[in-house]
């Protein structure tokens, strides 16, 4: 089992990742009414900051018994989406529903993997994680389902419950 550090780490980890991804959904929903506001720099810049917050937890816990793989793998793909985003060589080669997409069902996959690692770790609410990863998956296909147009409002209201069942993994998982 976790010690109470490890556990705060991980729960405030997942808080402030729900939180900057319901941000990303409720400014993309926004750049409509704001045309200042690009969403695909704000993406970009959103999933910096995720790849921080997953890196820096990482970073901190090297002489722990227990320094999960997740956090770097977290970390690395919102890097390379994040670089997509922002140099916009993604949006090149895919409409900006299908990249959203492809960086949910890269982080639903991670989540895949977090769940299994949380199992065997002992956590005994790891399915919430693996409800989670379901959502994504599902959130992901039906956004990039209407890759033709550009992203509708349930489009981002899919970031921002991908980011309210984070909140409540790290609610749920670690409180």
């Amino acid at each position: 089992m976790l010690d109470d550090g490890l556990r705060k780490t991980f729960r405030w980890t997942l808080y402030t990742d729900g939180a900057i991804i319901i941000v990303l959904g409720v400014l993309g929903a926004l750049g409509r009414m704001f045309s200042a506001i690009s969403p695909p720099t704000v993406m970009g810049v959103g999933l910096l900051a995720e790849s921080l917050n997953y890196f820096v937890p990482y970073m901190a816990l090297k002489n722990s018994k227990f320094r999960p793989v997740w956090l770097a793998a977290f970390g690395v793909i919102d890097v390379v989406f994040a670089a997509l985003f922002l140099l916009r060589v993604g949006l090149l080669l895919f409409s900006l529903p299908v990249l959203i997409g492809l960086w949910m069902i890269f982080a639903a996959c991670l989540r895949a993997y977090m769940a299994y690692s949380n199992r065997r770790a002992g956590i005994s609410k790891w399915w919430i994680t693996a409800v989670s990863c379901a959502y994504m998956i599902f959130a992901s296909a039906a956004m990039m389902a209407g890759a033709a147009q550009p992203m509708s409002l349930l489009s981002w209201n899919a970031l921002v419950m991908t980011g309210v069942f984070i909140i409540n993994e790290g609610r749920k998982l670690f409180g």
